[in-house]
């Protein structure tokens, strides 16, 4: 027995609709959301107002230099915020770009399947072929009623891709959003470390030695405030002064000692007098990063050490006949490392 076309009509196109989304999306649905759900603002600089004019003294300038330094760092711990969060808006906007695209693929087969019922349709008849031998509008036939739910379930599918372009568009805003507080951030940072370089510039000028060495008339210059150049100019007060074995001063030296001694004058005694044991504290300087104050150490068992004073030149207590003075780093084939200690 043929089912009764009015029993057809009762059927909700909708619920049927809904059966097939069910089956053919709910597997990549989860996704939309989660490409749609908004991440927390981006972190963006603070508006600052005119900077005011760098102080004049050594004083003004370390604590100048102290809140520019504090200023850089939050800042860069902002930018690395942006990054961590535009790796996230790129993957949920290439999430939503991908769900749309699953969805645009699975309507086509229904829209291909809807435009053929469209065509046979016309082609066997136009409208008089929407109802069956009956004529009445309870009646519909067997290919109007199929094109009826192909239409309903093509239009639940367009408001599946509708939703999901939306949320890739709101991805994509994302994205844009947090590339553009990334560039703000990095603007602001890269202000505040020519900020600090300037700083840095006067200070060292404020802050600069020269000093001779009468027997061998070498020049050092120690540039800056910080402990070990510091250290390096209390070292040069003793240019001239005896090499004796094992003595860390104050009249005489031996290579060790001289660090001891001009370290124990910048406020931190107790370092041991011992070229191995001087050689693991502090942190390890590449010979290209030299500066003034840092230990330079020779021999495979560090048997001797120097304290770099700047332009390839260092400090040293040499040996014994000999005194205090500066020397050419390149005069020692036996370079084996350096350090800084602060």
């Amino acid at each position: 027995m043929a089912p009764d076309p009015r029993s057809r009509r009762r059927i909700a196109p909708a619920a049927a609709a809904g059966v097939l989304l069910v089956a053919g999306l709910g597997a990549t649905a989860p996704v939309a959301a989660h490409a749609a759900t908004p991440f927390g603002p981006a972190a963006a600089p603070s508006a600052t107002g005119t900077p005011s004019p760098l102080p004049t003294t050594e004083k003004g300038l370390k604590q100048s230099l102290k809140e520019l330094n504090d200023e850089a760092e939050t800042l860069t711990e902002q930018y690395n915020k942006t990054r961590v969060d535009l790796g996230h808006a790129v993957k949920a906007e290439q999430a939503a770009a991908k769900y749309a695209q699953q969805l645009v693929k699975q309507t086509a087969p229904a829209r291909q399947r809807l435009a053929q019922l469209a065509a046979a349709n016309y082609m066997s008849g136009g409208p008089d072929a929407i109802f069956s031998s009956g004529g009445s509008a309870d009646s519909l036939s067997d290919s109007a009623y199929l094109q009826q739910n192909q239409a309903t379930t093509v239009l639940a599918l367009q408001k599946q891709v509708d939703q999901a372009e939306a949320a890739q568009r709101a991805a994509q805003d994302r994205t844009e959003q947090v590339k553009q507080a990334q560039a703000k951030v990095q603007t602001a940072r890269k202000a505040a470390k020519a900020k600090v370089d300037e700083v840095v510039k006067r200070l060292d000028k404020l802050t600069t030695t020269h000093t001779t060495d009468p027997k061998s008339g070498l020049t050092a210059t120690i540039k800056g405030s910080d402990l070990p150049a510091k250290m390096a100019r209390k070292a040069l007060t003793k240019l001239g002064s005896p090499y004796v074995w094992g003595a860390a001063g104050p009249s005489s030296f031996d290579c060790s000692g001289l660090v001891v001694w001009a370290y124990a004058q910048v406020g931190k005694s107790g370092l041991p007098h011992y070229t191995g044991d001087l050689y693991q504290l502090g942190s390890k300087v590449s010979r290209g990063s030299l500066r003034a104050g840092d230990l330079v150490y020779f021999g495979s068992n560090l048997h001797h050490m120097g304290i770099y004073v700047g332009d390839g030149k260092f400090l040293q207590a040499p040996q014994t006949g000999d005194v205090v003075k500066i020397s050419k780093l390149s005069t020692r084939s036996d370079y084996a490392g350096a350090n800084r200690i602060s």
